[in-house]
C-alpha cells in the first residue's frame, strides 16, 4: 500500500516537473489601472468635455428656472382667487412639473454620457495592455490595486481587501508607466 502511495506520488511530481520548469520562463506584468486611469490625457480630456456638458445643461436649467421665476413674481402682482392668478398657477405648475422632468432627464443623460467615458476609457487601457502584452512577450499581466485601508466600517474595509488581487511583486514586474506612456502617445 505504501510503495503504491510513493509510486502514485512520484508520478504526478514527474508529470508535473515539465509544467514547474516552463513556469520559470513565463513573462508576468503587473498594471495598477488607478494610476493608469489617473494619468491618461484621455481620462483628463474626457473629464473636461464632461464637465462642458454639465455646465451647458446646468446654465438651460439655470435659465428655465429664472423664467419660473419671474412668472411667480408675476403671479404673485395679480389679485388672489382672480381667473388671471388660477390660470397663471396652472400654467407654473405645468412649467415646475416639466422643469423637474427636464432635470431628471439631464441627470439621467449625464450620468450615461460619464459611464459611456469611462467604457471608452477602459477599453482603450485594456487595449494598450493587450498590445503592450504581444509586443513585450508578456505571458500574463494581472492588475495590481493599490488599497487604502482607512475606512468607515468592517464591511467596506472588507470589501476594500476582497479587491486586491496581487499582494506582492518586483518592482521589475511593473508596467504601469509603459502603459500610460503608450496611451498617452495615442491620444
Amino acid at each position: 500500500m505504501k510503495l503504491s502511495k510513493f509510486i502514485f506520488v512520484f508520478f504526478v511530481v514527474v508529470m508535473a516537473f515539465p509544467a514547474i520548469a516552463s513556469a520559470k520562463d513565463l513573462r508576468i506584468g503587473v498594471v495598477n489601472l488607478n494610476e493608469v486611469f489617473e494619468n491618461s490625457k484621455k481620462r483628463v480630456e474626457m473629464e473636461e468635455s464632461f464637465k462642458d456638458l454639465k455646465t451647458r445643461a446646468e446654465e438651460q436649467l439655470t435659465e428655465k428656472q429664472n423664467s419660473l421665476i419671474g412668472l411667480r413674481e408675476e403671479m404673485q402682482l395679480l389679485e388672489k382667487g382672480s381667473a388671471a392668478r388660477k390660470e397663471l398657477e396652472a400654467e407654473l405648475e405645468k412649467k415646475l412639473l416639466y422643469l423637474q422632468l427636464e432635470e431628471e432627464v439631464a441627470r439621467r443623460n449625464l450620468g450615461e454620457k460619464e459611464k459611456e467615458y469611462y467604457e471608452e476609457l477602459y477599453q482603450d487601457i485594456s487595449n494598450a495592455i493587450e498590445a503592450i502584452g504581444k509586443e513585450q512577450k508578456f505571458d500574463l499581466i494581472l492588475k495590481k490595486e493599490t488599497i487604502e485601508t482607512k475606512s468607515a466600517d468592517l464591511l467596506e474595509l472588507r470589501l476594500k481587501i476582497g479587491i486586491g488581487t496581487v499582494l506582492y511583486y518586483s518592482e521589475a514586474l511593473d508596467v504601469t508607466g509603459i502603459v500610460v506612456q503608450y496611451l498617452n502617445g495615442k491620444s
